[in-house]
C-alpha cells in the first residue's frame, strides 16, 4: 500500500500502478486509477517531456480532473530536496531555503517553476 499522497512518477511507481491499480478513465491530461485493494482513487499526469509526472491520491472523484494538488506538490518538493540552514533569498521571506538552492519550496515552486 502506498503510504504517501503524492509521488514523482518513476519506473517503480509505474510498475506499482500496473500491478495494483485499475484504469478507470482518461480525461484531459490525466488518467484516473482505482487501487484494487483499498479502492482509493488516484490521478496520474499524462506523460509530457516538459513536465514532471505525478501520481496523486484524490480526496474525491467528483471533478477529479480539477483537483488542486499544488500544496501536495510543494510539500513533495520540500521533502525530496530537504531544507538548508540558509534563509530564502526572496524579498521579505523568512522561510528556510531548500538544500543546494537559494529559495524556499514555495518560491522555488511558484516563482521559479521548480518541480523536482
Amino acid at each position: 500500500m502506498l503510504k504517501e499522497n503524492i509521488f514523482y512518477v518513476d519506473d517503480t511507481i509505474l510498475k506499482r500502478i500496473d500491478s495494483d491499480f485499475e484504469l478507470i478513465e482518461k480525461k484531459d491530461w490525466y488518467k484516473l486509477y482505482q487501487n484494487k485493494a483499498d479502492k482509493s482513487f488516484w490521478r496520474l499526469d499524462e506523460w509530457d517531456k516538459l513536465q514532471v509526472q505525478m501520481f496523486v491520491k484524490l480526496v474525491t472523484i467528483e471533478n477529479w480532473t480539477e483537483f488542486d494538488d499544488k500544496d501536495l506538490r510543494i510539500e513533495l518538493l520540500k521533502k525530496s530536496r530537504g531544507l538548508s540552514i540558509e534563509k530564502c533569498n526572496w524579498k521579505d521571506c523568512n522561510k528556510k531555503a531548500l538544500n543546494n538552492f537559494v529559495f524556499c519550496e514555495l518560491h522555488a515552486y511558484k516563482e521559479m517553476g521548480i518541480r523536482k
